[in-house]
């Protein structure tokens, strides 16, 4: 089944974006067709992680306003096929789109592509509404800090004011380390938190940067985060992966 999926967070820097880029890679790797639009508006930059930078002359607001028809906007990775791109615009002269015009669009895509990823601003404003509000599924990001945590928590209460998509958590830049030392929450008090079944986790691995500078993808290499990445990417197809323990100090529990 064809979904639309909101990829949101709370607080800034949690690595939403990378996590979009790297869960479109996997599901294209897997063989699914699959869009990313960049929803963030003024602060644009998935196509970064994508590869994908300057590769579009048009961007999402400019279907919406009939400028261009949407195949314009859409960009081919030169490397997977089957991997997408609608780029943000650079900035917009009202606070946001028009919100009936682009769910029309990602109903539009849905027909067409297994996922359509949108990769939201971060925060709770009213264009993250509207995203939300499209959406058939959305995944909050979060990483083990309290801060993102709480604004986490935000989120969801947003997710429910605005119909309440199926929703799951991934905590991302976790430290087993910090957490067995108790410098941090464990896994299962930040799920209770932030009240979220979990989807994924993704350990900190400071060769993420690298990959996604470079507009590389992660999985498939030796990072600590390519099978995470992919594992996230099953999940969403309805596989059963088991999630992984590491962070319990006693593994065989």
């Amino acid at each position: 089944m064809n979904k639309i999926i909101g990829i949101v967070s709370g607080k800034g820097g949690v690595g939403k974006t990378t996590l979009c880029a790297n869960v479109a890679f996997s599901l294209a790797f897997a063989g699914k067709k699959v869009i990313a639009i960049d929803g963030d508006i003024s602060l644009k930059n998935l196509d970064i992680p994508l590869g994908m930078t300057d590769k579009s002359a048009y961007d999402f607001t400019d279907v919406l306003s009939g400028r261009c028809a949407v195949d314009k906007a859409i960009q081919q990775h030169d490397d997977y096929p089957g991997l997408h791109f609608i780029a943000a615009p650079q900035q917009i002269d009202a606070d946001s789109p028009n919100a009936e015009g682009f769910a029309q669009l990602c109903r539009q895509l849905k027909q067409t592509y297994d996922f359509v990823l949108v990769d939201a601003p971060a925060g709770v404003g009213r264009w993250v509404r509207d995203i939300i509000g499209c959406c058939d599924q959305c995944i909050v990001v979060a990483t083990p800090d309290l801060t993102a945590l709480r604004d986490a928590q935000r989120v969801v209460q947003l997710i429910s004011d605005s119909g309440n998509p199926p929703s799951r958590l991934v905590i991302n830049k976790v430290s087993p380390t910090m957490i067995n030392r108790g410098y941090l929450q464990n896994i299962d008090d930040m799920m209770d938190s932030v009240a979220l079944p979990l989807l994924g986790l993704v350990p900190t691995d400071d060769s993420i940067v690298i990959y996604s500078n470079s507009g590389k993808p992660v999985a498939g290499t030796k990072s600590v985060c390519s099978q995470p990445f992919k594992n996230i990417a099953m999940r969403l197809c309805n596989n059963n992966v088991p999630l992984d323990k590491y962070w319990r100090k006693n593994k065989n529990r």
